[in-house]
């Protein structure tokens, strides 16, 4: 299902003044992050308008207005606020043609206004929209901010993800989320944070519920993050045959976008928080262009060279 918000939500967000409609604007939905300036529409040409786009008038749309009839006129507005239409907004505190408001009250479309300028609004609305209208999906998991970068903590439970990562805030990283990851898709990139009510708090097995900003101080917290990269932690097992060298990258899908993602395998002897603290070392090393592995390998196969002669 198509995620929506409501012309009210819009309202109060951008402080907008409702000038007829107001009983419908609970009841009308934004689905469309983009918006309509109703040039072609005024023109007479209705073929390309998305009816489920909010319409924004400007100073070129009410000075074409008056140079148009008004038979043409209320086809164009009986098109305008057909009964998928979120709202008509008029910016720089533009009146509003008392014919619109006329057909909109009767069609129950909401004409809104507001002192904002024409292009600031469509691109300030389509950043809005964008943030509230985005994929998302949520992990069992913790994320962590290390060394500036979002890691997720994956794993069964009773691996032990609590528990490496106390150690990593501990250690001075920052916990953005524990036990449940609320993730968001915006402009091609995976945001994440914590639901509202575990914000802030983790469970740890034998103590309960804790506070960390409490026990650890307010900078060991961070509201969200961009998620880079993935930790999966995983049983020791003595006959699986681990990569060695890391030659081979797995990747983990979150909306389509897929994040380069490592298997640690857990065992009593390892200090998980630090091998974590390596793994995205080298994980930000082989962004940069420095690949250990690649370099082992070349390494490996000048001394076989050297041995041949």
């Amino acid at each position: 299902m198509a995620k929506s918000i409501s012309v009210e939500t819009y309202i109060n967000h951008f402080g907008l003044t409702v000038l007829n409609g107001f009983n419908s604007i609970k009841e009308r939905k934004i689905v469309d992050m983009a918006t309509n300036r109703p040039g072609f529409e005024l023109c007479g040409i209705y073929k390309y308008l998305e009816p489920e786009r909010l319409v924004i008038f400007g100073n070129r749309e009410v000075d074409f207005i008056k140079t148009q009839n008004e038979e043409s006129l209320r086809k164009t507005y009986e098109f305008l606020t057909n009964k998928e239409r979120p709202a008509i907004v008029f910016c720089s505190s533009l009146e509003c043609p008392k014919l619109l408001l006329e057909i909109a009250s009767k069609n129950g479309c909401p004409i809104l206004s507001t002192s904002m300028r024409t292009s600031d609004l469509i691109v300030q609305t389509f950043t809005y929209l964008q943030e509230c209208l985005a994929p998302t999906t949520n992990i069992h998991g913790s994320l962590m901010e290390i060394y500036s970068m979002g890691v997720l903590i994956l794993g069964e439970s009773g691996i032990g993800k609590s528990e490496t990562t106390l150690e990593l805030i501990k250690k001075g990283h920052k916990l953005i989320a524990d036990d449940r990851v609320d993730i968001t898709m915006i402009r091609g990139k995976l945001i994440a944070r914590a639901p509202e009510l575990l914000y802030g708090v983790m469970e740890v097995r034998g103590i309960g519920i804790i506070d960390v900003a409490k026990i650890f101080g307010i900078n060991s917290l961070s509201k969200e993050e961009r998620i880079t990269y993935a930790i999966k932690l995983t049983p020791f097992k003595k006959e699986t045959n681990y990569d060695r060298l890391g030659n081979s990258t797995e990747y983990l899908d979150i909306l389509g976008v897929k994040i380069p993602m490592l298997n640690l395998p857990v065992s009593g002897a390892r200090s998980m928080a630090e091998i974590i603290e390596v793994a995205v070392t080298n994980l930000k090393l082989k962004d940069q262009g420095v690949d250990s592995t690649f370099e082992f390998e070349n390494r490996m196969n000048e001394l076989l060279l050297k041995k041949r002669r």
